[in-house]
């Protein structure tokens, strides 16, 4: 961190500017000040950023609120025997405020994998005289990584005799795992801690609970678990009465950790009831599930019955196993494994033989060997001989990474040397198996192939893989290594017609669809620098999407931070690089050069605003370079020349229109993937009437020659993109098809020549014709003969603003619905034509899981007569309440109250209503009274 500019003035500072500086990205923090008081027995702390803001007031220096609350909390529990508390000294208090501020800056620099931050108060306060210390914070929402905790909870309290903690959150969970309610709190007093832990689920079973108490003897601490309150997956356990572990200084003793529950038990203790002593587990007909529906999200990880004696034998400084112990009926992520046992002893000296058997449900492996802790290089020899293993037992052990898996793998393995840098040879063979990569989301056979493990690395021998339509990727070549390092690669890739992607969406927001390719790959090289050259061609049956990136389409607000550019590199946490600059991905380390060609029969998607579906769908032909250096900067040249495709655009997120690419429109690629040059054309047609068009020239014009302008005559709105792919440049004409251009004299195609030369009134017509399907006149609140323009562009304007005020307050107003309405057009109460515009605000609330609706609103005029007789009241006028009796909405009580301004005889009138309602969706009028199980039941019967 770079430092600011600091003004002193009578105890107070305050910093102008600070500037951060990371990986040659430079930011700067905006109005960060702060101001301090600090006098004898007087000390203020007032600081405020736009990442964090403090408020400190006390009686101490903050600096000296460290070893206070050691001193403070060494009263309860002495943690360590050199803090004293000070005598004759004057009583202390303070108070504080910490608000944490979610800032691009706690992503962008300080926790990279914070994904998502709802950030709270952190406050507290401390009086020494009372012995009180209180703190508290809280946190809805933190997603770090993979990882999300939902409504984290701290609070701190204590009195004369005792300082009481909790930390509690609803959820705590990752793709594998998963803790509800989960709680951890206890108290110190009376030189004890006492901790709990638990995990209660929804439905109040008590999916976790261990109550312990911590007492300090000398320089070990002395953990025991309560007796009374030990809960597994809603079974209470029984726990030996003396038990406890202690540790510190001396090492580690367990003594008597007996757990029982009815058949069911365990036992954990040092052998001698020693410090640092050999270690017995004796465990039988324990259940696997109890552990993992504690932690799981969604279905048990581990389920199976563990039974056996294990012996941790110390050696020197580490632990070797002495062990005979099984697990039956072995599942993982609801996959059968079968049965495995294991079983090692202790011959001579500090050699560990070793004997593992797997079997049942295609699995038979045997591996045997020996180890011998802080051995030499001879330290492990283990054979594996692998009759048949489950490819089901592979896609259970690849967390997600694998499914549909189905055949057998067999073959032998032999683990050699140290345990450090092991070598491993061998061969390892497929038998009619399958399987789908996550990634690729293509289920691949693999009918009799084998990879080799060799002294010096993998080999592959014309190793295939067959995609559903039976055609081949053949890998041939070697990856040389030693001991697991320094890599060197010479393998040869070779597909024809290969589904290599078959992705959805859901599978990658950024790259997804159906990719087809023939394609010669090469890569040589050692690991610090492999070289590849590729030559890859998209076939037809492709049909391929990339989504831009958000942070390509949108621009970063990041309130209160300036950025500083320098000649490196300019960073797009404020907004999106203004500056043409080469194109860098993370990975590095590569030298790769291909061809990238593409058939006129595939399909390219560049999705443009995954928001509203604006979208570039092309075919054509292209011939592409790519290139990546080893620091990660790429390289696309070349041109793709469209034969066809469309051109999805959305106007004002409510209206689409599909706009078809003309032949011989290019995009052209110079370097920056993302950078590319376009030069596309594309056409619209629409039916309209030129007599709104011509409007101006029919002064004079009888009604019988007017009527042959008000036929509909086929128009052609051409769009024209042209300039960089992300942000072009964007035009229109409005032209007749040729064989049209002489229709009514040619009138028409001489007042679309001039107005194409006219680009304000260009865009009012393709507004119009986009919009409204027809021209509007120059004058568009001039009546014509087709009703009058000004009603309809009075009317459309209208829905727009609706629809923003709707997206707008969908953002600002979460969890609460929010609606507007605009209702603009002519009215003709006085007898003459009168504009009028109505707002019309609503705002509802869902409760008590949705079965309460409450809903405030009403309408205020903003343009007429009756805009002067507004008042406050009608913007939440109207009350509508209603009830669902029935979970299924069936029944409903329902109860209004509107107000309604009737004019100035009338008045205001007052409607109010209680009702009750019965709703019900039905396809034949005999279902309207029949219950939805019977209307099931019968479905059903129809189905069979």
């Amino acid at each position: 961190m770079k430092g600011g500019t600091v003004n002193k003035l009578n105890g107070k500072a305050g910093i102008s500017s600070m500037v951060v500086a990371k990986d040659e990205k430079v930011y700067m923090l905006d109005s960060l000040l702060f101001a301090s008081i600090n006098e004898s027995r007087k000390s203020k702390l007032d600081f405020s950023s736009a990442l964090i803001g403090i408020k400190y007031s006390g009686t101490i220096s903050p600096a000296d609120i460290s070893s206070e609350l050691s001193n403070f909390i060494n009263r309860y529990f002495s943690f360590s025997d050199s803090v004293q508390e000070k005598k004759d000294s004057e009583p202390t208090d303070f108070t504080f405020e910490i608000q944490l501020k979610n800032h691009p800056i706690l992503t962008q620099v300080l926790f990279p994998q914070l994904k998502e931050f709802e950030p709270g108060i952190i406050q507290g306060s401390f009086d020494s005289e009372k012995n009180d210390l209180k703190l508290s914070a809280n946190m809805n929402k933190i997603v770090y990584g993979t990882t999300q905790i939902l409504d984290l909870v701290l609070d701190v309290n204590s009195d004369p005799s005792a300082l009481n903690y909790k930390l509690s959150g609803s959820s705590i969970s990752n793709g594998q795992i998963k803790l509800d309610n989960f709680l951890f709190d206890g108290k110190l007093a009376e030189q004890t801690i006492y901790a709990n832990i638990s995990s209660i689920a929804d439905n109040l079973s008590k999916k976790l609970v261990i109550r312990s108490q911590v007492t300090r003897k000398k320089t070990n601490y002395k953990l025991v678990l309560d007796p009374k309150d030990f809960y597994l997956m809603n079974n209470r356990w029984d726990i030996a009465a003396d038990n406890f572990i202690e540790f510190g200084k001396d090492g580690l003793l367990i003594h008597q950790l007996f757990m029982t529950n009815n058949e069911s038990r365990i036992n954990i203790a040092s052998v001698h009831d020693r410090f640092n002593d050999d270690l017995k587990i004796e465990i039988k007909n324990f259940k696997l599930d109890d552990i993992s529906q504690i932690i799981e999200k969604d279905t048990s990880l581990v389920k199976g019955i563990v039974d056996g004696n294990v012996l941790l034998k110390k050696v020197d400084s580490s632990y070797g196993i002495i062990a005979d112990a099984s697990i039956r009926n072995l599942f993982v992520r609801d996959v059968s494994i079968g049965n495995l046992s294991v079983k090692t002893n202790n011959p001579t000296g500090e050699r560990f033989d070793l004997d593992v058997k797997l079997s049942g449900n295609e699995n038979n492996l045997v591996a045997k060997g020996y180890y011998i802790p802080n051995g030499d290089n001879n330290s492990v020899s283990i054979s594996t001989d692998i009759q048949s293993l489950s490819m089901k037992t592979i896609e259970a052990f690849s967390m997600g990474q694998i499914t549909e898996a189905a055949g057998t793998l067999t073959g032998n393995i032999a683990i050699n040397g140290s345990i450090a840098a092991p070598q491993i040879t061998g061969e390892l063979v497929f038998n009619d198996a399958f399987l789908n990569p996550a990634v690729l989301n293509n289920r691949l056979e693999l009918k009799h192939e084998t990879i080799h493990l060799k002294d010096d690395g993998i080999y592959f021998d014309s190793f295939t893989l067959l995609d559903a339509g039976k055609n081949s990727a053949i890998i041939d070549g070697s990856v040389k290594m030693k001991q697991f390092k320094n890599f060197v690669f010479d393998i040869q890739m070779k597909t024809k017609d290969f589904l290599l992607l078959n992705t959805t969406s859901e599978d990658n927001k950024n790259f997804f669809g159906r990719m087809i390719v023939d394609s010669k790959i090469d890569i040589n090289g050692p690991m610090s620098l492999p070289v590849v050259v590729a030559k890859i061609k998209m076939k037809n049956g492709s049909s391929f999407t990339f989504a831009v990136p958000e942070d390509k389409l949108t621009t970063d607000r990041g309130e209160d931070i300036v950025e500083f550019e320098d000649s490196l590199q300019l960073n797009s946490i404020i907004y999106k690089d203004l500056d043409k600059k080469t194109k860098k991905t993370s990975l590095s380390g590569f030298d790769l050069s291909s061809v990238v060609e593409i058939d006129k029969e595939a399909t390219l998607r560049l999705l443009m605003d995954p928001s509203s579906t604006d979208s570039l769908v092309v075919r054509g032909e292209a011939a592409l370079s790519f290139t990546m250096d080893r620091s990660g900067k790429m390289s696309l040249t070349g041109a793709y020349n469209l034969d066809e495709g469309s051109y999805l655009v959305s106007l004002q997120s409510v209206i689409k229109r599909k706009f078809d690419i003309n032949p011989g429109s290019t995009i052209i690629w110079n370097g920056d993937p993302l950078d590319a040059e376009i030069s596309i054309n594309a056409t619209y047609e629409v039916r309209a009437s030129p007599i709104d068009l011509v409007a101006d020239q029919m002064a004079g014009v009888s009604e019988m020659d007017k009527s042959a302008y008000k036929q509909k005559y086929m128009f052609l709105v051409l769009l024209k993109l042209r300039g960089e792919i992300l942000h072009p440049e964007i035009g229109f004409e409005i032209q007749l098809p040729p064989d049209n251009k002489g229709i009514l004299g040619g009138a028409v195609n001489a007042k679309l020549n001039m107005l194409n030369e006219d680009p304000s009134g260009l865009n009012k017509q393709v507004f119009a014709l986009l919009v409204l399907g027809r021209f509007i006149q120059e004058n568009p609140l001039q009546s014509d003969a087709n009703g009058g323009a000004s009603t309809i562009v009075r009317a459309t304007v209208g829905k727009f603003l609706s629809a923003q005020l709707n997206q707008l307050s969908s953002k600002v107003v979460p969890g609460v619905e929010l609606n507007f309405d605009i209702q603009s057009y002519d009215e003709y109460g006085s007898g003459q034509s009168a504009g009028r515009t109505q707002v019309e605000i609503g705002l509802k609330k869902q409760l008590f899981n949705e079965r309460l609706s409450v809903q405030v609103g009403g309408n205020v005029d903003v343009e007429g007569e009756k805009a002067k007789k507004n008042t406050a009241s009608d913007i939440t006028s109207d009350v509508t309440i209603e009830y669902k009796l029935a979970k299924d909405g069936r029944y409903r009580l329902k109860g209004f109250r509107n107000y309604q301004y009737e004019g100035a005889i009338e008045g205001q009138i007052v409607e109010t209503g209680l009702g009750i309602s019965y709703v019900r969706d039905f396809n034949k009028w005999k279902d309207l009274f029949r219950s939805p199980k019977k209307i099931k039941g019968i479905q059903s019967e129809k189905k069979e």
